[in-house]
């Protein structure tokens, strides 16, 4: 999706002298945004000599990665594995992202203000889903995120850098949130009661998923497996690759599990004012999971597939702190357009929380179907 954004000759100017800094098949002529993501600033890039190529350029958001170099040599590390492995491991159909580096042979750019610049191939004929709309999209995804994971069974996680500390440290979490609720600083935490008692009544969640973190594999892990990071082909409808890297780091199954489990598996916004819509829809969920299970059964130990949905249950617990502590913080780190709309996040997180747990039986038993039919 393009962003209609009007900009004077002398940015692009800037934007194309940056691109030529890049290892360009011909020669960048055009440079505008591209895309509707939150974090870095991307432009759809072209150069030409005699056809078209295509590229994504971006500028890092060194705020929220503070470090870009780290996040650049994990996505280059990846990549090359991946690559080395031919296509001997890789499913029809699937690619894997390109990245250009530098005539200098770098991965980054850094510009004369310091901004850290990257560059990959654009691939052609492809959508992005901003929600599952129904059960075989979900399959899709999920089957996408496993794949990534399974081809890189092999590749040693401690060799990762960490690039964002303690990201899905459940301890770390509630620590977070105490701190909120000690100091107070929005002054919100009267009506932040209800939520509190209610993550204090779930406390087990988080005590159980410590108590099991031993037990579970070290593992290349995707850390952000929400629908919109794998792109689709326009043609057949089909997964093709995992986008969106930067959160690739050492990790456990269980929370990437956990974060389709959150993503995929409702029908409304996580900004939705009809309880209704943020519930756990069964559909969803065995989609996920038939797609996950199908390429995941030669991988996954009987203690992960045992503890799957403890995943969803602890990925949607953390979010749910995640959200609190932000409202009691003064909306500090996510973006809102109104006073209480991450105290509206958090009750939506709280309500599929809820609703994971009413249908907890059930969604056990399309665990255990979807990885027998696996086998």
């Amino acid at each position: 999706m393009y962003i209609l954004i009007t900009f004077g000759a002398d940015h692009m100017t800037d934007l194309l002298t940056i691109a030529g800094k890049f290892d360009l098949r011909g020669e960048a002529y055009s440079c505008n945004p591209y895309g509707s993501g939150h974090i870095h600033d991307t432009y759809l890039l072209e150069s030409k000599d005699k056809e078209v190529h295509r590229y994504i350029l971006q500028r890092l958001n060194t705020f929220v990665f503070k470090k870009p170099d780290a996040v650049q040599d994990n996505i280059w590390r990846i990549l090359t594995f991946l690559k080395e492995q031919g296509e001997v491991k890789k499913p029809v159909g699937i690619r894997d992202l390109g990245l250009i580096e530098t005539k200098d042979k770098e991965l980054v750019f850094i510009d004369a203000d310091g901004s850290y610049w990257r560059c990959f191939e654009f691939i052609d004929d492809t959508f992005v889903l901003e929600s599952v709309q129904n059960p075989t999209q979900a399959f899709e995804g999920a089957r996408l995120f496993g794949d990534f994971l399974a081809r890189l069974m092999d590749y040693d996680p401690r060799r990762l850098h960490v690039t964002i500390p303690r990201f899905m440290d459940a301890e770390w979490r509630q620590e977070q949130l105490t701190m909120a609720e000690f100091t107070n600083p929005g002054d919100r935490l009267k009506k932040a009661q209800p939520e509190l008692r209610r993550i204090r009544q779930l406390q087990s969640i988080s005590d159980q998923y410590i108590r099991l973190q031993e037990a579970l594999p070290d593992r290349v892990v995707h850390n952000d497996c929400k629908i919109n990071n794998v792109l689709f082909n326009q043609d057949t409808g089909k997964g093709i690759t995992v986008i969106d890297l930067d959160t690739v780091m050492t990790g456990k199954l269980l929370t990437d599990f956990g974060d389709m489990v959150r993503t995929f598996t409702v029908e409304g916004s996580e900004d939705s004012t009809e309880k209704a819509s943020y519930t756990c829809q069964a559909a969803l969920f065995e989609g996920l999971v038939s797609g996950y299970a199908e390429v995941l059964v030669p991988v996954i130990t009987d203690v992960e597939r045992a503890n799957l949905l403890l995943g969803g249950k602890i990925v949607i617990y953390m979010q749910a702190i995640r959200f609190l502590a932000d409202y009691i913080n003064g909306d500090v780190y996510y973006k809102v357009s109104s006073p209480e709309q991450n105290l509206l996040r958090t009750r939506n997180q709280l309500n599929l929380l809820d609703s994971v747990l009413e249908q907890e039986s059930d969604l056990q038993r399309i665990i255990a179907s979807s990885f027998e039919a696996g086998n």
